[in-house]
């Protein structure tokens, strides 16, 4: 399958021009619940504008005031060097290139570089479990040490009669934060979840077996 069947198309993005204010991209950003922006010019793909980045210049790096940084422009903050894919492009290979880096959507340009729309991770993730099926119970864990906890989730889970089916790690633009993916078998599901709520994890997106 290409990723132009589960691209979302240039008509219905959420983009930010190269003139546009930083306070102009916040907006969009904060209105949207977004973590980045494609930066055009026109139609035509020039980069991508990173929340995280914003935060990180501001707080490290920037000595004048919040209004002063709030005036200027996308163009100084977007990042330009970033790996585009056309639309006939296979899933597989938009699916590795998630995998080798930490971005959260793929811009997709034609030869001419007009921004056609992007894929995001969700969207690979859905088609593959469309293929893959969904018997199992699943959610997903936010945590920051992925590190740190994985192992204790993993035990966790085990202490409460679980077993995992599957497991992905995806990395998230939000500076260290990671989103566990997690797919259980467990007599007791709902035991498993308010197991792991209990020891202080963050968990999002729970779904059963018997639902679809």
């Amino acid at each position: 399958m290409r990723v132009k069947a589960i691209m979302m198309p240039f008509s219905k993005l959420a983009c930010i021009s190269v003139e546009n204010t930083v306070e102009e991209a916040m907006k969009i950003i904060d209105e949207q619940g977004l973590l980045s922006l494609p930066v055009v010019d026109g139609q035509q793909f020039v980069g991508v504008l990173s929340k995280q980045f914003l935060f990180e210049e501001f707080f490290r790096n920037y000595t004048g005031t919040r209004e002063e940084f709030a005036q200027r422009k996308v163009m100084e903050f977007m990042k330009t060097r970033i790996e585009t894919i056309g639309e006939n492009t296979r899933i597989e290979e938009a699916a590795a290139m998630f995998i080798t880096s930490k971005v959260r959507f793929i811009p997709i340009t034609n030869e001419q570089n007009k921004l056609l729309g992007i894929v995001t991770q969700q969207a690979v993730f859905k088609e593959y479990q469309k293929i893959f099926g969904n018997k199992h119970n699943s959610m997903a864990i936010y945590t920051y040490d992925i590190r740190g906890v994985l192992g204790k989730i993993c035990e966790l889970i085990a202490k409460e009669g679980g077993d995992i089916c599957n497991m992905m790690v995806i990395p998230t633009d939000v500076m260290d934060l990671a989103e566990i993916f997690l797919r259980v078998e467990a007599p007791d599901f709902e035991r498993v979840v308010r197991a792991l709520e209990r020891h202080g994890y963050d968990v999002r997106d729970v779904k059963y077996n018997d639902q679809k």
